[in-house]
C-alpha cells in the first residue's frame, strides 16, 4: 500500500481525534434507496475511501450491507443480498443509526499507477450493496 488513504479525523484542543464526528473530507457520492425489497450494489468512486450509511424509517428497521468483491476468486458474483436473516451480509446496521466504515483491503495492487484515485491505487473494495430490512430509506454517502 503506498500511503495511508483515510481522511484524518478531526482533533481536539488535547489533540486526540474526536469520534463521531464528520470527517472533514468532501463528499464524492450520494445513494438513497427507499422502500427497497432487492439490494442495490453501488460502485465507488476511485477516491473514496470512507463510507457512511444511514438507516432510517418510522418503525424499528434497519439495513444491511455487504462489500462486494471484483476479484473472481472470492465470490464476485455473489452480491446480491436476500432476505434477513440468510446472513450474507457483512454487516447490520440498525433503524436510525448512522454508521461510518473505512472502506477495507481487497486486494495488494502489484502495479500500481500514478494516476488514479486513492480506492483503486490501495487496492480498497470497489463495489457495496445495500438493503433496507423492513419499510425505510438507506442512505450512503462516500468519502
Amino acid at each position: 500500500m503506498a500511503t495511508n488513504p483515510y481522511p484524518n479525523l478531526p482533533r481536539d484542543v488535547g489533540q486526540q481525534a474526536m469520534q463521531n464526528y464528520a470527517t472533514h473530507a468532501s463528499v464524492k457520492a450520494i445513494y438513497a434507496s427507499e422502500n427497497s425489497t432487492a439490494s442495490s450494489v453501488i460502485t465507488l468512486t476511485e477516491d473514496t475511501t470512507v463510507i457512511e450509511i444511514a438507516a432510517i424509517g418510522a418503525v424499528p428497521t434497519g439495513a444491511v450491507m455487504r462489500w462486494v468483491s471484483s476479484v473472481v476468486a472470492f465470490g464476485a458474483a455473489s452480491s446480491v443480498i436476500s432476505a434477513a436473516g440468510t446472513a450474507n451480509f457483512d454487516h447490520a446496521i440498525p433503524g436510525n443509526t448512522v454508521l461510518k466504515f473505512a472502506v477495507p483491503i481487497e486486494f495488494q495492487a502489484t502495479n500500481p499507477q500514478s494516476v488514479q484515485g486513492a480506492n483503486r491505487l490501495n487496492g480498497l473494495y470497489r463495489r457495496v450493496a445495500i438493503k433496507s430490512t423492513g419499510i425505510g430509506s438507506v442512505l450512503l454517502t462516500e468519502y
